[in-house]
C-alpha cells in the first residue's frame, strides 16, 4: 500500500475537497469544480461473462423491463452526469456497440477495451480530479443506490449490502464481499477517486479479480463504506416505502423476475380502489408483454389521448354506456403507459405532459355528460359540470400545497388519509359510481351524485390539511405555537 501511495499521491484536487468536506461545503465546491470541467465524470464496467444457460448471451445483454441491463447502465450514468464510460470486455465486443449505437441516453463517449490492454488505456483516460463510478455487471440497481454513491462527500466509496438485508432467493447472485471484519455483497456501485483508480488499476480488468480489488480499494486512505440500509425509503411520488431494487440477473429467466421487482417498485400505495383492485393486476400483466414488444410510452400516451377524446364525443352524443366502460379502459391504459415509461426507464416530453392531457379529458367527459343532458334538464348539467372542475382542480391545488410544504402527499399522512384516498372522490371512482344510475338510466341523478361526491371530498381534504398543519406547527415551531395559543379566535 505504501508503494501504491508514492506511485500515486492523493491529487492536489482531491485534498482540498476533504478538507473543504471538513467543513461542511463539499458539494458546493464540487459543483463549481465540474462546472469549470476540472471534475470530470467517468464509468468503469467490467463485462462481457456469458449466462450459465445461454453461451451465446452476454449477462449484461439480458433483457429487463424493455431494454439490456447495459442500456439501463448507460442511461442511469449518463442521468447522473458521466461524460466518458469504459467498458472492459473479451466477449461480445460486436453486440455491446449495437446497444451503444440503439441508446440515445447514454454518455457521450463509450470505449471498448479487451482485458489485457484496460489497465493502460485507463490510466490514459485517467485524468487529476476524475470521478470514476465503477459497476457490477448484471445488477438491476435502485437509482437511490447510485445517488447516494455519486453525493457521498468521501472521494472514494463501495456501497456494501449485509448478508440479511435482502432476501437469500436475490443475494444468491450477488458479489461475496468482505470489508472491515465484515461480511456481504457488493452494492452494485463503487466511486473512485482518479488516485484510487490509479493505484488499483492493473487489478481492475477482470471480474474474477474484481472482489481482491474493492477490497484493496476499501483500504485507501481516502475510501468509505456506505451500506444502502441508510438510504431513505419514502418515495412522495409512490406515497409510500419503497423498498430497494437491487438484483443480479444470472440467467436469462432471471430477466422476467427482475422486471417483476420494477413493476413492484412502480406500485402507489394510496390508491383509489378501482386502481388498487381492478386496474393494478391488468396494468401489470399488459406492461409485462408489451415490455418485449417495440412499443414505446408515448405511444400509448397518445393512443390513451385519442381514445379520451373519442368516448368524450361518445357521451355527448348519447352513447353512454360504451362511453362509460370506454373510460374504465382508458383509466387501465394510462396506467400502462406511466408503468411501462418507469421500467423502460424513457420519459420523453409528451409522457411528462400526460397530467394535462388526463386532466382535459376528465374535464371533457364532465361537460361532454352536461352536454348529451342539457337537453332535457336545461342548464343545471353544465353547473354541475362547471362545478365538480372547480373543486376537483381546487382539491388538487390544496393537495400540491400540502406536498410542497411538508414533502409528504395529504394521502398518505395518516390512516384516516388513506382510506378516505381509496373512497375519496376522483375520475376513477366517480367513473364508477356512475354505473348503477347508468344500468337504471339515471344519468341525470348520477351526475349529480358525483358532483356532490367531488365536493364534500374537497371539504373534507380541506379539514385534514388544516388538522394536519395546525399538528405540525404546533409540534416544529414554538414561536408559532405561542401565536397559536394567543390567537384561538378566528
Amino acid at each position: 500500500m505504501a508503494d501504491n501511495q508514492r506511485y500515486q499521491p492523493e491529487n492536489k484536487i482531491n485534498f482540498l475537497c476533504r478538507i473543504v468536506a471538513s467543513y461542511g461545503y463539499y458539494n458546493d465546491v464540487k459543483w463549481l469544480f465540474e462546472g469549470l470541467g476540472i471534475m470530470t465524470k467517468k464509468a468503469l464496467l467490467i463485462t462481457g461473462q456469458e449466462s450459465e444457460t445461454v453461451s451465446t448471451l452476454a449477462r449484461n445483454l439480458i433483457h429487463v423491463g424493455g431494454l439490456s441491463i447495459f442500456a439501463r447502465q448507460m442511461k442511469q450514468m449518463k442521468a447522473i452526469g458521466v461524460d466518458e464510460m469504459h467498458v472492459v470486455t473479451d466477449w461480445f465486443t460486436t453486440d455491446f456497440e449495437k446497444e451503444i449505437l440503439n441508446c440515445t441516453e447514454r454518455p457521450e463517449r463509450i470505449f471498448i477495451h479487451t482485458t489485457k490492454e484496460a489497465p493502460l488505456r485507463l490510466l490514459e483516460h485517467n485524468n487529476e480530479g476524475n470521478i470514476w463510478f465503477l459497476i457490477e455487471e448484471a445488477v438491476v440497481i435502485d437509482d437511490r443506490i447510485i445517488a447516494q454513491i455519486a453525493k457521498h462527500p468521501s472521494p472514494s466509496v463501495i456501497s456494501f449490502i449485509g448478508h440479511n438485508e435482502f432476501l437469500s432467493s436475490r443475494t444468491a447472485g450477488g458479489m461475496l464481499l468482505q470489508l472491515e471484519d465484515q461480511d456481504g455483497y457488493f452494492g452494485a456501485i463503487a466511486k473512485l477517486s482518479s488516485g484510487t483508480l490509479a493505484a488499483n488499476v492493473r487489478k481492475l480488468n477482470t471480474l474474477e479479480g474484481l472482489p481482491g480489488a474493492l477490497k484493496a480499494i476499501s483500504r485507501a486512505s481516502d475510501c468509505m463504506i456506505a451500506k444502502i440500509t441508510h438510504i431513505p425509503l419514502y418515495i412522495p411520488g409512490h406515497r409510500r416505502d419503497v423498498d430497494l431494487v437491487w438484483f443480479p440477473v444470472i440467467r436469462r429467466e432471471d430477466g422476467n423476475r427482475a422486471t417483476d421487482a420494477l413493476l413492484e417498485f412502480t406500485e402507489k400505495e394510496t390508491l383509489d380502489w378501482p386502481a388498487k383492485y381492478i386496474h393494478r393486476p391488468i396494468e401489470n400483466l399488459m406492461v409485462r408483454y408489451i415490455c418485449k414488444c417495440p412499443v414505446v410510452p408515448y405511444q400509448i400516451t397518445v393512443v390513451t389521448g385519442i381514445l379520451g377524446f373519442y368516448i368524450m364525443y361518445l357521451f355527448s352524443s348519447g352513447h353512454m354506456l360504451p362511453a362509460l366502460f370506454g373510460a374504465y379502459i382508458v383509466g387501465i391504459m394510462a396506467g400502462v403507459g406511466g408503468k411501462l415509461a418507469c421500467v423502460s426507464m424513457q420519459t420523453p416530453t409528451i409522457y411528462k405532459l400526460e397530467h394535462l392531457l388526463d386532466r382535459l379529458v376528465e374535464y371533457g367527459w364532465y361537460f361532454a355528460i352536461a352536454a348529451f343532458l342539457s337537453t332535457p334538464h336545461g342548464e343545471a348539467p353544465y353547473i354541475m359540470a362547471t362545478a365538480l372542475i372547480l373543486f376537483r382542480l381546487a382539491d388538487e391545488i390544496q393537495s400540491n400545497f400540502f406536498r410542497r410544504l411538508t414533502g409528504f402527499h395529504i394521502y398518505d399522512t395518516a390512516p384516516f388519509d388513506r382510506k378516505l384516498r381509496l373512497v375519496g372522490g376522483g375520475r376513477n371512482t366517480q367513473m364508477w359510481a356512475l354505473l348503477p344510475f347508468a344500468l337504471y338510466g339515471q344519468w341525470y341523478a348520477g351526475f349529480g351524485f358525483i358532483c356532490l361526491y367531488g365536493i364534500v371530498t374537497f371539504f373534507i381534504h380541506q379539514l385534514r390539511l388544516v388538522y394536519h398543519l395546525k399538528n405540525m406547527v404546533i409540534a416544529n415551531n414554538e414561536i408559532f405555537t405561542e401565536n397559536f395559543k394567543k390567537n384561538q379566535k378566528l
